[in-house]
């Protein structure tokens, strides 16, 4: 009995389907496998803020630190400056050895650890990894990946002052679309250049120096992009955000190029992208707002990032400055 094979053309059509059917398959295992990062990624910013809640529970409602208070300085809060993910696992600026390993440990992700027991929480799932170069005070140790970087308009700030809590973030991916190695910054984060530091609805946030950092009276913050791109599109069109009442859920982030703006900010920090860059979600503008209801007008009142001031309410275009004035 002869025996009947397949043809070439009958081979070639049986590749053909199995192109197509791949074609069509692998984008949706890449969409699958990113959902799963990003579902990831929400399950950790979502443990990071019960622990917050915790915190909160053991002293008196204030939120932690976000920023460095130096000894050193004269107990001065230093709002420039990187502080390690676990205190004292690096020997730069002599953060092993006390007082600095016990003042970074005051601040946000080392305060609330007890309550996590686990630093790998605070990593973004799937993404790379940017070195800061600090060096490690045990050979060998490899420090956490750190992604979640906290709202440092509360630094210290009491919990029941927060006039939105659902509305006002607590921790989002303020590393944008990577990991820090071992280390996190508050950011958005209070400017202040003496002892005193805290969020002020009306004025700057340092009384003892009213003009002469970030851009004068005018503003009370700075935002750290971490080098560029500052591309705030970490899964998908957005990013998980943790507000101060311990939810998490996924924002999408986008706005038109710049010299385009949205007025967008009671659903996005930024009102518009990077002219300059091709890829959508590189932000450009973070919209500046003032008291709601207080008015726009420098050298009065003082600006800070509306979508994470303690205070936020629904905004106007007369209350925020969102690129155009």
């Amino acid at each position: 009995m002869k025996k009947r094979a397949f043809t070439l053309i009958e081979l070639l059509v049986v590749i053909a389907i199995i192109a197509i059917l791949a074609a069509i398959l692998f984008p949706v295992f890449a969409q699958a496998k990113e959902a799963a990062k990003k579902t990831q990624t929400i399950s950790n910013q979502k443990q990071m803020g019960t622990a917050c809640a915790i915190y909160l529970g053991d002293n008196d409602d204030t939120f932690p630190l976000m920023l460095w208070n130096s000894s050193a300085a004269g107990n001065v809060w230093r709002y420039g400056y990187y502080y390690v993910v676990p205190n004292g696992w690096a020997t730069n600026g002599g953060r092993n050895v006390e007082p600095r390993r016990s003042e970074e440990g005051a601040i946000f992700h080392n305060s609330i650890q007890p309550y996590m027991k686990s630093y790998g929480l605070f990593e973004a799932a799937g993404k790379g990894v940017q070195d800061p170069g600090f060096v490690a005070a045990t050979a060998g140790y490899q420090p956490p990946s750190v992604s979640a970087f906290p709202n440092g308009l509360l630094h210290a700030y009491n919990a029941t002052a927060v006039n939105k809590p659902a509305d006002v973030p607590l921790a989002w991916g303020g590393a944008y679309n990577k990991n820090l190695r071992g280390a996190a910054i508050s950011n958005p984060s209070l400017c202040c250049s003496g002892a005193s530091c805290h969020f002020n609805p009306g004025a700057r946030p340092s009384e003892s120096d009213q003009f002469g950092y970030c851009g004068g009276a005018a503003y009370g913050y700075v935002w750290w992009g971490l080098g560029y791109p500052t591309n705030v599109q970490m899964y998908g069109n957005g990013m998980p955000f943790t507000y101060a009442d311990t939810h998490t859920k996924f924002i999408p982030l986008t706005f038109p190029k710049w010299p385009n703006y949205s007025e967008n900010v009671n659903s996005n920090p930024w009102s518009a992208g990077d002219p300059s860059d091709p890829a959508p979600g590189v932000a450009y503008w973070m919209t500046d707002c003032v008291a709601p209801g207080s008015g726009k007008n420098p050298g009065v009142n003082t600006f800070y990032p509306g979508y994470f001031r303690p205070d936020k309410d629904t905004y106007t275009a007369a209350d925020c400055d969102f690129g155009g004035g």
